[in-house]
């Protein structure tokens, strides 16, 4: 046996279970979570003064995986307002149908989740996020057959919402581009000749420098710079 071949993929497939993305700066870290706790605790705080008698049931703990989303990957296509929104509704939609149906509660969450996937697809509006919402309308089905179809909007949709406001004003006073349009993909050109790209040591300053670490890793990026000198032959690379 060849201990030292065996020791070596032994190493390498431990790799995989490392993080895969680059240590944000503590400043972006910092910026992110002070967002996302203000934007919640402001809404935890209004709710309390308005409407204490459902302040519990307004605020809901998927509800902070949205806001994790909105504040830290404010540039990834799943924190976009519409994928937030309409995917946070669709799976309260789907799981209130399914909860209200009475059935066992391990076929409403097999049905719930489920169906959540499929329509937050079938709208492009993934959101991890909404998941969350289906399970959780599941967990706290006499509360969801109690509600009924009012769960869509008050909490989910009116909670989104606000979020999305709050996130808009705080990446934008702080530096990040939110909302963030994504371009629609075009036909496919011919394919073109292959240029040197940069290293991934440079892509990788290149990522920390624009705060996009955890919006996209150096391999996709690699990837988005040879589909783009594909689909474009005849610009000039980038310098």
């Amino acid at each position: 046996m060849n201990i030292s071949s065996d020791s070596g993929l032994f190493l390498r497939a431990l790799a995989h279970l490392l993080p895969a993305m680059a240590r944000p700066p503590l400043r972006e870290a910092l910026r992110a979570g002070l967002g996302g706790a203000l934007a919640l605790g402001l809404m935890a705080v209004l709710l309390e003064r308005f409407r204490p008698e459902t302040a519990g049931m307004m605020l809901i703990a998927p509800l902070g995986a949205t806001a994790f989303l909105l504040f830290a990957v404010p540039n990834s296509p799943l924190a976009q307002p519409w994928p937030a929104l309409v995917g946070n509704m669709l799976s309260a939609l789907v799981a209130t149908a399914v909860v209200m149906t009475g059935l066992p509660q391990p076929i409403d969450i097999i049905l719930a989740i489920g169906g959540s996937f499929v329509a937050m697809a079938l709208a492009r509006a993934m959101h991890p996020p909404g998941a969350a919402v289906a399970l959780w309308a599941v967990l706290a089905a006499p509360v969801i057959q109690e509600i009924g179809y009012a769960f869509v909007l008050t909490p989910v949709a009116v909670d989104t919402v606000l979020l999305i406001l709050a996130a808009t004003i705080w990446n934008r006073a702080t530096g990040r581009a939110y909302p963030f349009r994504l371009p629609i993909d075009a036909p496919s050109p011919p394919a073109p000749i292959r240029r040197a790209l940069p290293p991934p040591e440079e892509l990788e300053t290149l990522l920390e420098s624009l705060r996009l670490t955890a919006n996209i890793g150096v391999e996709d990026l690699t990837r988005l710079l040879e589909e783009l000198e594909r689909r474009h032959p005849h610009s000039s690379p980038p310098r």
